[in-house]
Parts: structure tokens; sequence; C-alpha cells
């Protein structure tokens, strides 16, 4: 066979296996798309880890090795059941024992801006949060206005920015050319994202604040103004949003079950720069659940009576 012919069929066969190589890496972006072309977040998802907010005790970078991983997340767990902590049933009963992976990594905080995974907090604003968090750890029970939010069931794991605690964070998703709306069941919070929507006016205020979305080519990007104060008192949550500050979050797909969910926090007054934070929600098999704060909420009465026997026998 003439050389030219066998370089060309060399050349041929070369393409093949580069195509045969290349062929998983654009099954992966094969994202489920709606009827107009945007993708489709709908389904029910689920986001299981440890991995707090600010960079964890015991690690010196954001992503870490899997033997890393494991010594990091025990670490969290034993503290989770410590004996000199209030228990609470999702640290430990959820039996959580592994960090966040996001892409295929462990994630040791979930800020990723400021590198360090810390809070950029100003000096008012650490003042501010150091007085919140020291109040809610005092388990103040004077009256149920001092008592947290989600306490109260007035806001829950779905309030911008989202939040986790160490379960499964069962979150649904339905989602039409006009809105998007998010479901959490931990809480019960339901939010309904206008796509191509104005804010309302400030005067209607709610706990989770007013989202309007639009799409930057495949990023759904919320932003949310107006959620009320609150300082953020559990688990591995612990930072500071107000009704001063701008959240904007932004959903993309990795791959067809997995969606990055980031977002960025921006408040002078309290932070000294914006920041952000990433997990990502996972595809789950599962069925979202009416949450029925309200209607089982026998811990608020149960510890209100409890602080007013005490009052009691103090007197």
């Amino acid at each position: 066979m003439p050389v030219g012919r066998l370089q060309a069929l060399a050349a041929v066969g070369a393409c093949l296996i580069c195509t045969i190589g290349m062929a998983p890496a654009f099954a992966q972006q094969a994202i489920p798309r709606t009827s107009d072309g945007h993708p489709d977040f709908q389904g029910v998802w689920s986001t299981v880890g440890l991995t707090a907010m600010e960079r964890m005790p015991g690690a010196a970078a954001l992503v870490v090795n899997d033997a890393d991983a494991a010594r990091i997340a025990l670490g969290a767990y034993n503290g989770i059941r410590a004996p000199t902590r209030m228990p609470d049933p999702n640290g430990l009963f959820a039996n959580v024992g592994t960090l966040l992976r996001v892409n295929g990594e462990w994630r040791t905080s979930m800020i990723t801006d400021p590198p360090d995974g810390k809070l950029p907090f100003t000096a008012d604003g650490l003042r501010y949060f150091s007085e919140e968090m020291a109040r809610q750890d005092a388990v103040d029970s004077a009256g149920y206005e001092v008592r947290p939010v989600f306490e109260r069931c007035l806001a829950g794991t779905g309030a911008p920015p989202l939040w986790l605690v160490p379960a499964e964070n069962i979150r649904q998703i339905v989602q039409t050319p006009d809105s998007l709306v998010l479901y959490t069941e931990e809480g019960g919070d339901l939010r309904v994202f206008g796509i191509g929507a104005a804010h309302r006016p400030s005067v209607l205020t709610s706990y989770v604040g007013d989202s309007v979305a639009r799409w930057e080519g495949d990023v759904l990007v919320v932003e949310t103004l107006g959620a009320r104060n609150r300082a953020f008192p559990f688990f591995n949550n612990r930072y500071v949003v107000r009704d001063q500050s701008r959240i904007v979050e932004r959903f993309s797909f990795v791959s067809p079950d997995e969606i990055l969910y980031r977002f960025t926090v921006e408040d002078p007054a309290v932070y000294t720069r914006p920041w952000t934070a990433e997990f990502s929600l996972n595809r789950a098999k599962v069925r979202a659940y009416e949450f029925g704060c309200h209607e089982g909420n026998y811990s608020l009465p149960g510890i209100l009576g409890a602080a007013r026997i005490k009052d009691a026998r103090k007197n």
C-alpha cells in the first residue's frame, strides 16, 4: 500500500480514537433543557455534608484529598455529638459523616471567595455578629420574640441564601418559562422567582425577601433584596444577612444530575467586600414532603414553658 494512503488511514484512525475518547466529555454536557432551550432544573435535589460556611479546622486549602476529607469530617461529626453542645435531631440522627462534594471535589468551606475561606467582617459587622451569636447561644427564653426565626417557623433553610443542616436538605424545583419555584423541605420555605420580573415595592417585606431572576446564558441568576435581618446560629452556617443586604444566587448545571448553587452576599456595613460561597444540589430519587412547621412546633411552647417554671423557682 502506498505510504501516502497509509498516512491517511493512520490520520483517520487517530481522529476516530480522539472522537471516541472525547465522547464521555460531550455526553456530560447534555444537560436537560426545556422546550424553549433553557436548562431544565426541575426535580428533587439533595445536599448532604458537614462542610462549614468558613474554612474548617485542620484544613489548609479549599479542596482536599480523600484522607484529609475523612479526618476533617470526623472532627466535625464528633463535634456535633460533643456532650457540651445542645443536641439537635438533625445532627444526632441524620448520621451524616462526610464533607460536601462539589464537582467531584471534597470542600472544606462553602466560601470560595475570599480565598482564605473566612467571612470578611467589618468591625461593626463582627460586633453585631458576635453579639447576636452570644444572645442566641445563651438560649434566652424571655419571650418568643427573641427565639430564632427557624424555631418560630418564620423562615427555614430555604431563606436566601440557601443554607444547610447535617441532613439530606431536600429541595424541589418546578419551572415554567416565566417562573422558577423552589420548595425547601427543611422549614417548608416556598420561593417563587419571576424570570424577567421587576422587584416589588420595598414596603412589601418578607423573611425570604423579594427575589427576581434572569438568564445569563445557561445560568439562572436570582437577585434578592429586603430579606429580613438574620444572624444564623445553626451548626456551621454562621453568617449575617440584613434587610439592606443584596444576595445574588446562581444556578447552573455541572452535569445532568448536579446543580452548582453559588451565591454572593453584598453589604458594605457588615462586610469589607462581597463574599461568595457554593455547594451542589444532587438529583435525588425521593419525594419532597410538607414540613408542617407550625402544626408540629411543640418545641417553642415547651422552651418557653420550661423557662417560666425556672423563673418561678428563682422567686
